[in-house]
């Protein structure tokens, strides 16, 4: 993610716009992959680049969405949204992490992992996506942002490896 994205990303924040027209924006640019070719194409005039925007999307997010397409930045959408996302998960005091297992863990353990978590970034609230990853073989890892805790049965195999080997 670009520097330019995480900056549009708080604007859109800091505009007040609710988190349900951000969703609602989001959707119509997942119905069709050529919504963002166009308004960032070079051939389309900006004034039709414009016009489309009052058509199709809410009017809370359209001068931002002209804004974007003035810069040439419309490409970079996605990317802004989860920028958006960050921003609103920073400020709520919510951190967000993936839990990757072999077999789910009980409702004591997703409580302990998320206290542990809590404490750990200084969040108030913790929320987990659980995805299954049968290949750790056994145990877990924790993904949160871009730290990873790997207590995994194939993550301490490779640490064994790498250990043997450096010998």
């Amino acid at each position: 993610m670009t520097q330019t994205a995480n900056n549009y990303g708080e604007v859109l924040y800091d505009l007040g716009i609710s988190r349900e027209i951000v969703e609602e924006t989001k959707r119509i640019f997942s119905l069709t992959t050529e919504l963002p070719k166009v308004l960032n194409s070079p051939v389309v005039t900006l004034k039709e680049k414009k016009r489309l925007i009052d058509v199709i999307f809410p009017e809370e997010i359209r001068n931002f969405l002209k804004v974007l397409c003035d810069y040439g930045s419309v490409s970079q959408i996605a990317d802004i949204f989860t920028a958006y996302e960050n921003c609103v998960d920073a400020r709520s005091g919510i951190l967000r992490a993936t839990l990757f297992y072999v077999t789910p863990p009980t409702d004591s353990q997703l409580t302990q992992i998320k206290e542990y978590l809590a404490r750990k970034y200084n969040q108030k609230e913790v929320q987990v996506k659980l995805i299954e990853q049968p290949d750790l073989i056994g145990g877990f890892v924790i993904r949160v942002k871009d730290e990873e805790e790997d207590w995994s049965m194939k993550g301490r195999l490779n640490k064994l490896k790498q250990k043997l080997i450096w010998r």
